[in-house]
């Protein structure tokens, strides 16, 4: 009995090793798992393994994409000859150790949107030619590989140069490109298309543009094109010509610091130079209509045709449909009135206008200067708004410091405490503190005076704490000089031998 039982266990264990035996030579030889580094030629043999490999993990994406591979090549929509192809490029991924999931998934993917494509022409062998080259560079990088595996099952699909579920696409309009292989990486190169991006309800489109793609930076490059306001309803007269610029395809946003603005109505046909941006907006009320935006180089344009009698020095951006005079602190935008006899009648300095040509143009912290004559009523820092068809200008004092100073009147020799004027351009006539239909409790009298007026008080106020007058100051430092214009910084070291003019603005 001992004997037998011997003899049957050893038996029992001789099945087991020929069993494992089997297994790990049908392993390497059949299902080409991780370590084995070839597909068989044979096509039959080579479809069966390549099925194994790639399905034997079971997952339900990457069978779904099998059976539609395994579909075209029984149709014959994958000839003998791909099969070759395929076979070659297939081992050359095992040779890199890359798995089923995700590398050879999104190479089924590739290949079955590019044989569902009616012609692809010599694509097929470009493409694997770009693959084999990645496979055998000296630099592969696994992730450089299978981001170029994920655009190309987009570019084959929907021409799309970058392909999303949620966040943005772009596409091409072009079947005229051709591909470089620069340092192992892929590169698409355009010399004419048209580019267009989306993103849920809002798109934006380049025509007639120029460029190269790298999938694995996700980087365009382009250069030249066109870019119209049209989306907004604006005339297809009103656009950008592009010079060189970038797009990173991930975002919804891209720029291009050099462009020509074409604006006939503003500027005829001068091209005016500036930077340029446009962006998806993805219906953000915050943000839509915003975009494209422009804004120019120059800050000293020149335009007499916002409305009758107005003439506009500065510089020029355009946001969406909405147009902004702009300037700087040093050369700041300028809003002229002229009367029928052209003499000017108001002259408004800001850093910053809003313009809508032929209705209103405002502004805030405006300086502000009305026309009688040699005369003139002053005042530094108010809200400006001027209604071009009525020809009526509203200024409004606003809470900030400057803002609170009196208007002065060089004709009447007075300051004018008003929190509004309103100036009838049409009329030639002037109101001061007129009562608007907006109900206010707040009481905002009106009060003239003179400009000799001294008041003790206001004298004082003046001084605060200080040890001395600054009123003091300024009278003897003139008089020491022998002028009434003083140096601001001058000023300031007399005042105190640490300030500068930032110190004394207010005063």
């Amino acid at each position: 009995l001992s004997s037998f039982l011997h003899l049957s266990i050893n038996i029992e264990l001789m099945r087991f090793f020929w069993t494992c035996l089997i297994l790990m030579l049908f392993s390497l030889n059949v299902s080409a798992q991780p370590g084995a580094k070839e597909f068989p030629e044979d096509p039959k043999e080579f479809l069966a393994q390549f099925e194994a490999f790639v399905t034997a993990n079971k997952i339900a994406d990457i069978q779904k994409i099998y059976g539609e591979f395994a579909a075209l090549v029984k149709l014959g929509s994958v000839s003998p000859q791909d099969l070759v192809e395929i076979r070659k490029t297939a081992n050359q991924m095992l040779v890199q150790d890359l798995t089923a999931s995700p590398y050879f998934a999104e190479y089924l993917t590739g290949l079955v949107q590019l044989r569902k494509r009616e012609s692809a022409g010599p694509l097929f062998a470009e493409w694997h030619e770009l693959l084999n080259g990645m496979l055998a560079s000296s630099n592969f990088k696994a992730n450089s590989f299978n981001e170029f595996l994920k655009f190309s099952g987009g570019f084959f699909e929907l021409k799309a140069i970058r392909k999303s579920n949620s966040g943005v696409n772009w596409f091409t309009s072009s079947e005229q490109y051709r591909w470089e292989l620069r340092e192992g990486q892929p590169i698409l190169i355009f010399d004419k298309l048209d580019l267009f991006g989306v993103r849920k309800q809002d798109s934006i489109a380049i025509y007639q543009t120029a460029g190269e793609f790298s999938p694995v930076e996700n980087r365009w490059h382009g250069s030249g094109g066109k870019v119209s306001w049209e989306r907004l309803g604006l005339n297809p007269e009103v656009y950008v010509v592009l010079g060189n610029y970038r797009i990173d395809a991930e975002k919804s946003i891209y720029e291009a610091d050099t462009v020509n603005l074409h604006y006939p109505l503003y500027f005829g046909q001068r091209l005016i130079p500036g930077r340029f941006e446009d962006k998806l907006t993805a219906e953000n009320p915050a943000t839509g209509g915003s975009y494209p935006r422009f804004e120019s180089y120059e800050n000293i344009l020149r335009v007499d045709n916002l409305g009758q009698g107005i003439r506009y020095t500065g510089g020029f951006r355009l946001q969406g449909t909405t147009v902004y005079g702009f300037g700087n602190r040093e050369f700041p935008a300028q809003i002229e009135i002229l009367g029928p006899d052209k003499t000017r009648r108001l002259r408004a300095n800001a850093e910053l206008f809003t313009i809508r040509r032929e209705e209103r143009i405002t502004g805030e912290s405006v300086s502000a200067t009305i026309y009688f004559g040699a005369d003139s009523l002053f005042h530094p820092s108010v809200n400006f708004r001027f209604e071009i068809q009525k020809r009526e200008l509203e200024l409004t004092r606003g809470d900030r410091g400057s803002d609170r100073n009196p208007f002065y009147s060089s004709l009447h020799n007075l300051n004018i405490d008003s929190d509004k004027i309103n100036y009838y351009v049409q009329g030639d006539s002037i109101t001061f503190g007129e009562k608007s239909l907006v109900f206010s409790r707040r009481k905002t009298p009106v009060v003239f005076e003179s400009l000799s007026y001294f008041q003790e008080s206001d004298y004082n106020r003046f001084q605060n704490i200080a040890t001395f007058n600054p009123i003091a100051v300024i009278k003897a430092v003139s008089e020491k000089e022998g002028t009434r214009f003083l140096d601001a910084d001058f000023l300031a070291s007399k005042l105190d031998s640490r300030f500068t003019v930032e110190n004394i603005q207010t005063l």
